[in-house]
């Protein structure tokens, strides 16, 4: 019998002090990351894209679009939110621009293709019996 044989000394390894250790399973690594003890791969060193090359690539990608400033607005957001590092409150904290950059993008196809929503009031006896449903789509 060796002394040094055995599988559990990489459980010890995940303590500081005693090597690297990266864990198995998503649990283990989210439990590991909030202790501290270990580091996601794509957290350290930069923060991903930077504002300016964001802009640059929405602007390519749709020049004429006049929501273009506010998936910026978004994307500044997440980013002095830390969306990297605390998805939940930064996506909580940035929603207010998803929803205007969403309203913008349905007024824009609205225009596009004409779409109206101004619509006739409806007749006086519109329904054929009082408890009939009132069909109204939009």
């Amino acid at each position: 019998m060796s002394g040094n044989s055995g599988s559990h000394h990489s459980t010890l390894s995940g303590i500081p002090g005693h090597g690297s250790y990266k864990p198995e399973t998503s649990w283990q690594r989210a439990i590991a990351r909030n202790a501290g003890i270990y580091t996601y791969p794509h957290s350290e060193g930069g923060s991903g894209m930077s504002e300016t090359q964001f802009a640059k690539l929405v602007k390519e990608d749709d020049p004429k679009s006049a929501c273009t400033p506010l998936l910026i607005e978004e994307f500044r957001c997440l980013k002095n939110n830390e969306f990297a590092n605390d998805q939940g409150r930064a996506a909580t904290k940035c929603v207010k621009w998803y929803n205007e950059w969403m309203q913008c993008k349905w007024d824009e196809e609205k225009m596009r293709f004409g779409y109206s929503y101004i619509e006739d009031l409806p007749a006086r006896k519109h329904k054929a019996y009082i408890a009939a449903p009132d069909y109204q789509y939009s």
